[in-house]
């Protein structure tokens, strides 16, 4: 949930990567607001969602090297940040209820920068906040995978590269960003969806490098079997890793530069080597509920993609909590309830397609969180 309501705040801000995934984050910077309301500037008495600002000091966050914070309620009614001490804010509210968590001093927690940017509106990311991209089956019977569908063709050694798969009904998988070119921006997106998993060469897991897939996601409210298998660069397997899961499908979000440039890049579906699904009994032909809230620094203009990549043509069902092979317990369902805006009404929490019921493919949905000016 977020407010789409624009907040010029300059001074100061709530911890924005406190809780969550700092991906792309300069070294020694800490974390910038995800709140969407309850900020406010420096003599400005008007706080978005919540009661006046005292004059010269923030709403909820950090006011300088000890000075206090107004007390202010957040968009959704969180508490009020607490004193500041030494450029470090206090307990800023957070944008869905409640009191938020302290950010670090410079070079603390999330690696953002301490002091933070101006909070802006949410739809500076456009269709990309809200969209849901589903990937049906194409055919096969009720087993742990099917048939991805038409047109696909394997990887092999005349055409080593693996197929891209689009979504259903057409929908977009790319997306601009608005706001002021030359500006970078921290988002703070809710990255939900059932997938199967992959691991990729290089990069930095949010979980960490180590952690397995048994561990839950720590985002506030996930369910206990919710994993985050986000992860911040690396690259995709390639023909040259055959038989070392290239046949398992990448889930990679890319970010580039308005007018070309080096993307940055990430994937939603990373495992860690030693649980390599081609390989390992815990991934091996399954699929997995994530549940991801990393912060994205993306600059204003740039373009957002998704793609999705399949070696062999074969994805894996998604096959219920237990990830039972033949498929017996059911889909699992997301409704992605308090996702602002709403899934369309359509939605009824999975993805059914096939010659059957019993086929269920897989989906990814974002939901953005809030949009602050990078510092």
């Amino acid at each position: 949930m977020k407010t789409s309501n624009r907040i010029s705040t300059a001074v100061s801000c709530f911890a924005l990567l406190a809780c969550s995934t700092a991906a792309e984050a300069p070294a020694g910077q800490a974390g910038a607001s995800s709140s969407s309301g309850g900020s406010g500037s420096a003599g400005v008495p008007t706080v978005s969602g919540g009661a006046p600002a005292v004059a010269g000091a923030s709403a909820g966050g950090a006011s300088g090297a000890g000075a206090p914070s107004s007390t202010a309620g957040a968009a959704n009614g969180g508490a009020s940040g607490g004193d500041a001490a030494s450029g470090s804010s206090a307990g800023g509210a957070s944008a869905n209820g409640g009191s938020g968590s302290s950010a670090g001093a410079a070079g603390g927690a999330g690696g953002g920068s301490a002091g933070g940017g101006a909070t802006v509106d949410t739809t500076l990311t456009g269709a990309f906040d809200g969209a849901l991209l589903q990937y049906p089956c194409g055919s096969g019977s009720p087993n742990y995978d099917c048939a991805q569908p038409a047109p696909c063709s394997n990887a092999s050694a005349g055409q080593p590269a693996a197929a891209v798969i689009k979504p259903s009904g057409g929908a977009a998988s790319t997306w601009t960003m608005g706001g002021t070119p030359g500006t970078k921006y921290d988002v703070k997106v809710h990255i939900q969806g059932v997938v199967e998993p992959s691991w990729y060469h290089d990069g930095t897991r949010s979980a960490g490098n180590t952690t397995s897939i048994d561990v839950a996601s720590t985002v506030a409210g996930a369910k206990p079997y919710a994993k985050d298998l986000f992860q911040t660069g690396g690259t995709n397997l390639s023909y040259a890793d055959n038989g070392n899961g290239f046949d398992y499908n990448s889930y990679e979000l890319d970010v580039t530069p308005a007018g070309g440039g080096t993307p940055s890049v990430y994937f939603l579906n990373s495992v860690m080597a030693s649980e390599n699904p081609h390989t390992s009994s815990k991934t091996q032909h399954l699929s997995f509920e994530i549940d991801e809230m990393p912060t994205i620094r993306i600059p204003g203009g740039a373009t957002i993609s998704l793609t999705v990549r399949d070696s062999n043509c074969v994805q894996i069902q998604n096959c219920g909590t237990s990830n039972n092979n033949m498929c017996g317990n059911g889909a699992r369902t997301i409704p992605f309830t308090g996702s602002m805006p709403a899934p369309p009404s359509s939605w009824n929490g999975k993805v059914t397609s096939g010659t059957g019921s019993n086929l269920n493919g897989q989906f990814v949905h974002f939901d953005v969180i809030s949009v602050t000016v990078a510092q």
